[in-house]
């Protein structure tokens, strides 16, 4: 996964000084952090929408701002797609024009390939004011692939919808990503929408990139769950399902390197269950219980082994980060922890319900 944008750039704008130095990777990039910290500046500046007051941007080694040589693309020659956190699609086109006002000559992707991917064919002939929150948001998604760009930004994507539609909405920008190609760089401040999405994440805070990185890596420090823990700490990870018993709806899954295994619940899963694909699992740290061994007459079908790799206390909480063949962050409250006595070097136990995880 290479670098595909390069940004070094300052902007100020009245008190507020954006200053963003990265080299973003090709795939889909998570942006997260409170409101007021740029993340919607950051997507302005890389859109053409505002203008740093120093610096450059290189878009796939091409280089469309650079202050010191004025040379700034406009907006409209950037090939960028732009979903912003209102669809803003036009009220007095169908959706057909809607979408064919984006089109291309040129375009990669085909009207009807689009069409397809989003499932939006039965809401040509519509208005935009006849469609619900999520068909215009993907309907505006397709508008956006439409212009054949060569970078998708993503505004708070799912502020708009609710729960069940960002659920479907989704596998959607996975899909696209996968079959098109199109490097994404994705803004919320809702942590489970990015997780759900990928595992590399910027954590934006005061204007300035925080940390960058995976986000197993990001977790291990204490700094970044201090800026993660206004969206509620989630633990993420990729695994594979390898047996689905549909008598009792228990989904066995398993990680890559099968060394962690961990039962789910049909109804957990967000996408049809099918064996040997891969699927995003999320659980928070407080819904994980510890035990010093397992625990025999209890309704917890998951009890996996692990050791404390380090500790982190706030408020009356901890969180033990836990090797377990994939890294666990646990909370717990600082009383239990120390009569425990968990340390790191310790082995312990995980437990946690099946319904507590959500797969997608």
């Amino acid at each position: 996964m290479g670098n595909f944008l390069k940004i070094n750039i300052s902007l100020r704008i009245d008190s507020f000084v954006l200053n963003i130095v990265q080299e973003f990777p090709s795939g889909i990039t998570g942006i997260y952090g409170p409101s007021g910290q740029g993340k919607t500046t950051l997507l302005n500046a890389i859109a053409g929408i505002i203008t740093p007051n120093e610096g450059n941007i290189s878009i796939n080694d091409e280089c469309v701002f650079d202050k010191k040589n004025k040379k700034n693309i406009p907006v409209r020659n950037r090939r960028i797609g732009y979903l912003f956190q209102n669809d803003r699609l036009f009220p007095h086109l169908t959706i057909l024009k809607n979408l064919k006002y984006g089109l291309k000559l040129n375009s990669r992707i085909g009207l009807d390939e689009v069409v397809e991917i989003l499932d939006i064919r039965n809401l040509l002939s519509k208005l935009p004011d006849e469609c619900s929150g999520g068909e215009r948001q993907r309907v505006a998604l397709g508008r956006a692939l439409l212009s054949s760009p060569n970078l998708l930004l993503l505004d708070e994507p799912f502020a708009a919808v609710d729960v069940k539609l960002r659920e479907n909405i989704i596998p959607y920008l996975v899909d696209i990503n996968r079959m098109f190609q199109i490097p994404m760089l994705v803004v919320s401040h809702d942590l489970p929408d990015l997780l759900s999405l990928t595992n590399y994440l910027i954590l934006l805070n005061d204007g300035k990139i925080s940390a960058s990185g995976l986000f197993r890596d990001l977790i291990a420090n204490e700094k970044n769950l201090t800026i993660m823990q206004g969206a509620g700490i989630y633990n993420a990870f990729d695994l594979l399902v390898f047996e689905f018993f549909e008598s009792n709806n228990i989904v066995l899954l398993k990680s890559f390197n099968h060394e962690f295994k961990i039962q789910a619940i049909s109804s957990s899963f967000q996408t049809k269950i099918e064996r040997d694909s891969k699927v995003k699992v999320l659980i928070r740290p407080e819904d994980i219980a510890v035990s010093l061994a397992p625990v025999e007459g209890i309704s917890l079908r998951n009890q996996i082994p692990g050791k404390i790799e380090k500790v982190f206390s706030r408020n009356g909480y901890s969180f033990c980060l836990v090797d377990a063949g994939e890294k666990l962050l646990v909370e717990i409250t600082e009383a239990s922890r120390k009569k425990m006595n968990l340390e790191p070097g310790q082995n312990i136990y995980c437990l946690f319900k099946s319904v507590a995880l959500k797969i997608y």
